[in-house]
């Protein structure tokens, strides 16, 4: 059945490609729009001439945990400034960790009092949509700000929060998903809590070893075609053995594995090396979020925003909310610390509309079990997050961005 599926994956690899440049110069669509918009067309006319799509929950789930999260995951670590990201350390550990859990649960909060019913009134649903739609993506946003001084600080923010807040929603999500369809299991506070941070330590301990000993192993190659090739197992056997193996969050695993491998790599290999590696994951990781927003859109179905369209505004509501709390209320004060760096009032607001919702989203929503209540209600209050975030925060953007003296002049009062 995964070769229905797959020309239409191959598809939206194709169209990517052909569609980033020209797209590119227009401000008011993204390539993962067109690929969103496309892939829901094509799929409409295939079954519309009675044919079958190979779209299936199992193979989605499978497609989306086992092969483009670790690849996602694993590029954006290895691309990461280690520098600035210990220089931002505490406002991107904040934004990240318990910021990222004070949003999801003030984004739960809206939702169950709003659209409760929906939800048979679950506390514990509601934290699972408000955790999925905490996710952020702002890698679409690289370049928009700028690459001088002060505006490049607020790109350096966003690009770390989103490094570690999506392992951290994607552990919460996972272990708040599992106690669901879960008969009898326990879900408390204190045991979500005891929970997911074993599992987020135990990821992050097993990936720095892994990334440690690999590096290890492949240093007397000496050689750049194998040393990237040992990558690509790197990441997949870091998220199976973490996931899998041990029990702890693979997704965490295979970021720590990354930064560990990328940290030690920058240390001994050259820069030829160095760039043809990075290069490397760099097509992967295009060619995953190609195959990532084609599928929602194959996923798609008019029926979807009739039956739900007041829950994805609920949802965009509660995303916004919960986002704009935790950055005026948390990273604002937290900011004013000794030695942290004042953000000023422009460069907070842009990092509440630069906190897209997209890739991580997206795939969680996409690989949601049919077997937890409600889910069809979930998912497409998250793709209505998602698509709202893709198509007018996206946008919004170069206009906040714009005036760049602004975020320069706060950033000076610091």
């Amino acid at each position: 059945m995964f070769g229905n599926l797959l020309p239409f994956l191959m598809f939206g690899i194709l169209l990517a490609a052909v569609l980033s440049k020209p797209l590119s110069r227009l401000p008011w669509i993204s390539l993962p729009v067109a690929l969103v918009i496309i892939g829901f067309v094509s799929s409409e006319i295939w079954v519309g001439l009675g044919m079958d799509t190979g779209l299936r929950w199992q193979i989605l789930r499978d497609l989306v945990f086992y092969l483009l999260l670790p690849i996602l995951i694993f590029e954006a670590a290895i691309n990461v400034d280690t520098r600035w990201l210990k220089r931002e350390a505490v406002l991107i550990g904040m934004l990240s960790v318990p910021l990222l859990l004070a949003a999801a649960v003030i984004a739960a909060g809206i939702i169950l009092y709003l659209m409760g019913d929906s939800l048979g009134g679950s506390w514990a649903l509601a934290v699972l949509i408000g955790s999925m739609i905490s996710a952020t993506d702002p890698a679409m946003i690289a370049g928009v700000l700028g690459r001088n001084g002060n505006a490049r600080r607020v790109e350096q923010i966003l690009e770390g929060e989103s490094l570690i807040n999506d392992a951290t929603t994607i552990t919460l999500f996972v272990m708040i998903s599992g106690l669901l369809i879960m008969p009898g299991a326990e879900i408390s506070a204190w045991s979500v809590a005891g929970r997911f941070a074993l599992t987020l330590l135990g990821g992050a301990a097993i990936g720095v070893v892994l990334g440690w000993l690999l590096d290890l192993v492949i240093a007397p190659a000496d050689d750049k075609v194998l040393s990237t090739s040992a990558t690509l197992v790197l990441a997949f056997s870091s998220f199976w053995i973490g996931e899998h193996l041990l029990g702890f969050s693979g997704v965490v695993a295979t970021l720590a594995a990354g930064l560990t491998v990328a940290w030690r790599q920058r240390k001994h290999r050259s820069e030829e090396d160095i760039a043809f590696a990075l290069d490397s994951w760099q097509i992967l990781g295009f060619c995953a979020n190609a195959m990532l927003f084609f599928a929602v859109g194959m996923s798609i179905t008019i029926q979807m925003f009739q039956d739900h369209w007041l829950a994805m505004l609920v949802g965009i509501l509660a995303a916004l909310v919960s986002r704009a709390v935790i950055v005026f209320f948390g990273l604002g004060p937290i900011s004013l610390l000794p030695g942290v760096g004042k953000l000023g009032f422009s460069q907070q607001n842009l990092i509440l509309w630069g906190g897209i919702r997209g890739a991580v989203a997206i795939a969680l929503a996409l690989s949601l079990s049919m077997d937890i209540p409600y889910w069809y209600t979930i998912q497409s209050t998250v793709y209505g997050v998602a698509l709202f975030s893709l198509v007018a925060q996206t946008p919004l953007l170069p206009f906040l961005a714009a005036d760049k003296k602004k975020l320069s002049a706060a950033a000076e009062k610091a």
